[in-house]
């Protein structure tokens, strides 16, 4: 599980899932005449979803309609393609980390850390407690 999590991470990853699904939805649009319309219709989202990861562009569609304002909505990314962790502090936005996004103990401590206000775990990732973050992970090699 933990080898899944390294590859959800990966921005090379996630723009060669689309690309292959982006193939097997045209494959589809030109061999299934009766499912060109939904072919189509997924080309198109997978060409956005492509644009937005090229790009590194993401944005809270739930806090763009709640504000109004898609410039607050921009979710903010680091040169890999991964949230950017001061971006996911706040307990009043809707991201959320949880163990199976880390591949070590020690990434999940430093967020933690960097994430605890007030002593409050806002991510749930010391679920008992003792100020140790994801314990059942591997440590750093």
């Amino acid at each position: 599980m933990r080898d899944i999590s390294k590859l959800r991470r990966s921005r090379k990853f996630r723009i060669g899932i689309i690309i292959v699904l982006l193939i097997a939805a045209g494959a589809i649009f030109f061999l299934w005449e009766k499912a060109r319309i939904a072919a189509l219709i997924a080309i198109i989202a997978l060409l956005a979803a492509l644009g937005l990861e090229a790009t590194q562009n993401d944005w809270d569609l739930g806090k763009a309609i709640q504000t109004g304002s898609m410039s607050e909505a921009k979710i903010q990314r680091d040169d890999s393609g991964n949230l950017i962790m001061g971006a996911m502090c706040n307990p009043d936005e809707d991201f959320d980390y949880n163990c199976d996004d880390f591949a070590t103990q020690e990434e999940a401590q430093a967020v933690y850390e960097k994430c605890a206000k007030n002593g409050l775990d806002i991510h749930g990732l010391d679920r008992n407690n003792d100020g140790v973050a994801c314990q059942s992970l591997p440590h750093r090699k």
